[in-house]
């Protein structure tokens, strides 16, 4: 049984020329936990959810990941990785003229072969499946509906059902409430903490929502200028320290 972290990050670093994103990172992240990283904008946090998921290599420093060094990764390996990552983007990046029930499988076409993706252009498959993880967002009255007939709201759901369909046990969430309202953004929040409690899964998510954030996570990780800034439990986030990582900042909310 691998008793390794999920992931363990040790003096990361990632520039692009002379421009740094982010230095000096050590991160640990253990299976199952529930991570908030806040800080202003331009501080990382992008960066080193793209860095978690392999969408990006450091410039500097070592990522391991289930203990294993990314770096020595085949491409295979790589890419099961990233199955292993559900994804939800401050934009639902949903395609508007297909169905939320479409929209959602496209989560499972990576796991497919190629014979069942190309017979998924004719039928619809797993509905049942679909079904559950609607209900489960509270949208199983609106699987056949197109994608572009839903509400802001409803979309950014539809986005984590889908991210959620692989059965993967990262999920990643960057700003995935940016563009709502706080009355909205404080269910998506809650549903994302949900879920991802349900399926014992490993949560980081990237706001600028502390207030609504700081109560379904059970750590913070405090990002100024690509440096860790803090490091601590929800419980021990208070105002202090908030106000010293948004100093100069209005972002916060």
């Amino acid at each position: 049984m691998n008793s390794a972290p999920h992931f363990a990050l040790r003096d990361v670093e990632r520039r692009w020329g002379k421009r740094i994103a982010l230095v000096g990172i050590d991160l640990t992240i253990e299976p199952g936990e529930r991570i908030a990283l806040i800080g202003p904008s331009g501080s990382g946090k992008t960066t080193l959810l793209r860095l978690l998921m392999a969408a990006l290599r450091p410039t500097g420093g070592v990522i391991d990941v289930d203990g294993a060094a990314l770096a020595y990764m085949t491409p295979a390996q790589i890419r099961a990785h990233r199955r292993r990552c559900g994804l939800v983007d401050q934009d639902s990046l949903l395609i508007p003229r297909l169905s939320v029930h479409d929209n959602v499988i496209a989560g499972r076409v990576a796991s497919w072969p190629w014979w069942r993706v190309l017979a998924s252009t004719v039928w619809s498959f797993e509905r049942e499946r679909v079904r559950v993880l609607l209900a489960n967002v509270g949208l199983a009255d609106r699987q056949w509906d197109r994608a572009d007939q839903l509400s802001g709201g409803q979309q950014q759901r539809v986005s984590i059902a889908r991210a959620l369909a692989g059965d993967q046990s990262v999920l990643l969430a960057d700003e995935p409430t940016a563009a709502l309202d706080p009355n909205t953004s404080a269910e998506v929040i809650g549903l994302l903490a949900r879920e991802i409690r349900r399926r014992d899964a490993t949560l980081i998510v990237s706001t600028h929502r502390v207030s609504q954030v700081i109560g379904e996570v059970d750590r913070v990780v405090g990002l100024r200028e690509g440096r860790i800034f803090f490091d601590r439990p929800a419980s021990e986030t208070g105002d202090a320290i908030l106000d010293e990582l948004y100093e100069g900042s209005r972002e916060r909310a």
